[in-house]
């Protein structure tokens, strides 16, 4: 990296953290991974030393993390994942091994160690856009761009690598999905310990408990928010009544069936059709919502079309591979992905699924998802409680410069058909949508970014002088 483009990263990690001399300058060669857009989520190169923003919750201009003192490894599902993890001046500098990929929660913790905000990091060498998939456009003129695997995976394809991560609805932090099959006994006690349950690891390596085994009743969005690690499922009341049959009366404790004891409609933004603080993706990116008409974001995807894999268990629809990888049950936490039964999962929407209009007999509420199985249900759009684990695909967020923060709008850059145009001689850094540095390069004037492909992008300007701007810009 030379002199000029030292001058661009100290800059972006200058205003990452609220203002140019509030803190030393990153490593030359680290990547800031909320140069776009902060998220809760960040797509982290294997191999590479990366910073972000930890002042920020989600992708809030205006929610901050008080009181960070310092950093904290809560899980990764690949040992050594995360060599090394340092909080400073509410900055996390993160380093991750070389050749190794997997999943990773970090947290911002107070001065006590107890958790203020966390982040999912996504080690994989993967670039979203390249491979992005957009839907025609439907009745209403609406199309969504998605990422060509579920969030959190490993592979675009074949088994429980392309699986990646389970969500609560509406919840931010991610779980692993089943990394081997289920088997099930009639008290739904698992038989030879065939649980599914990933092995994760703490930064020193050391095992730590399974997510199952330490999932807890009576949930809420602080104790969530404390607790990234912790499922929070349904637990079951008797009432101590009987019902006309002479069957007891048992009810959902919450009574919602939710993870919370408080429910939230636009948790995923289903109801704004904006990218929410609780969302868990990462910039540029977001849930998957229905459009204004009420137009489902998988209505693309159609039985007659979709081709079964009985090898790996998953479908193919457009060239796209939907796994069957199971939930995790909203009443225990625990996997589910049958080792003889028939692979399925569900695809979370961030819209809310339609509730009885009489909410005091019948509480439960809903999110919506897409169905993923061998048979008649498959891409039937369904609705289930929100305290189920269920995957996720994620869509292009169109407006992902609303939220922008981690730099500064230019007035010293415009943007002219495929043209960057400035005064005088200045380093060009431009930054993808996913947060990845696309390239960098020295130019007079004008630079020409014709080459790159379709996206959205950032380009960090930095004159002679020092000085730096940047532009959000959209290639097509």
């Amino acid at each position: 990296m030379n002199h000029l483009n030292r001058k661009i990263a100290a800059a972006l990690w200058a205003a990452a953290i609220g203002g140019a001399g509030s803190a030393a300058a990153p490593p030359p060669d680290a990547i800031d991974l909320s140069a776009v857009q902060t998220a809760n989520c960040y797509i982290v190169t294997p191999g590479s030393t990366s910073f972000f923003d930890a002042t920020r919750k989600g992708n809030s201009p205006t929610a901050t993390i008080d009181a960070g003192a310092s950093a904290r490894l809560i899980w990764q599902d690949t040992k050594k994942l995360i060599s090394s993890l340092e909080y400073d001046s509410g900055v996390i500098v993160a380093v991750t091994a070389s050749g190794a990929e997997g999943n990773a929660v970090v947290a911002v913790c107070d001065a006590a160690g107890n958790v203020l905000w966390s982040w999912h990091l996504w080690v994989t060498d993967f670039d979203p856009e390249a491979t992005a998939y957009t839907t025609e456009a439907n009745s209403a003129g609406t199309t969504w761009t998605f990422m060509d695997r579920n969030m959190g995976a490993m592979a675009a394809s074949g088994s429980f690598p392309s699986h990646g991560m389970l969500y609560q609805w509406g919840r931010k932090d991610p779980f692993p999905a089943p990394a081997d099959f289920t088997l099930v006994a009639d008290d739904y006690s698992y038989i030879d310990g065939m649980d599914g349950e990933a092995e994760l690891y703490d930064i020193d390596g050391n095992i730590l408990p399974k997510i199952k085994d330490t999932a807890a009743p009576g949930g809420s969005v602080e104790l969530s928010v404390a607790n990234p690690m912790t499922f929070y499922y349904v637990s079951k009341t008797d009432t101590g009544e009987t019902d006309e049959y002479g069957m007891p009366v048992i009810v959902d404790n919450p009574p919602s069936g939710d993870w919370a004891d408080t429910s939230a409609d636009d948790r995923w933004g289903g109801v704004s059709g904006h990218k929410s603080i609780y969302d868990p993706c990462p910039p540029g990116w977001k849930v998957p919502v229905n459009d204004a008409d009420g137009n489902t974001p998988y209505a693309w995807m159609e039985y007659s079309g979709m081709t079964w894999d009985a090898t790996y268990g998953g479908a193919i629809d457009h060239g796209q591979w939907f796994p069957g990888c199971g939930t995790r049950y909203y009443m225990s936490g625990a996997n589910d992905l049958p080792r003889d039964g028939n692979p399925y999962s569900g695809m979370w929407i961030g819209t809310a699924g339609t509730a009885s209009a009489n909410l005091e007999e019948y509480p439960t509420l809903y999110g919506q998802y897409m169905m993923i199985v061998n048979g008649k249900r498959t891409y039937k759009p369904g609705k289930d409680r929100r305290s189920q684990g269920m995957s996720l695909r994620a869509v292009r967020d169109e407006e992902c410069s609303s939220a922008l923060h981690a730099v500064t709008a230019a007035t010293a850059v415009n943007v002219r058909g495929s043209r960057l145009c400035f005064d005088g001689d200045a380093a060009i850094r431009i930054i993808s949508a996913s947060g990845a540095t696309v390239c960098e390069a020295y130019a007079n004037a004008t630079f020409d970014f014709g080459f790159l492909a379709p996206g959205i992008y950032i380009a960090a300007v930095t004159g002679c002088d020092g000085t730096t701007a940047s532009v959000k810009f959209i290639r097509r």
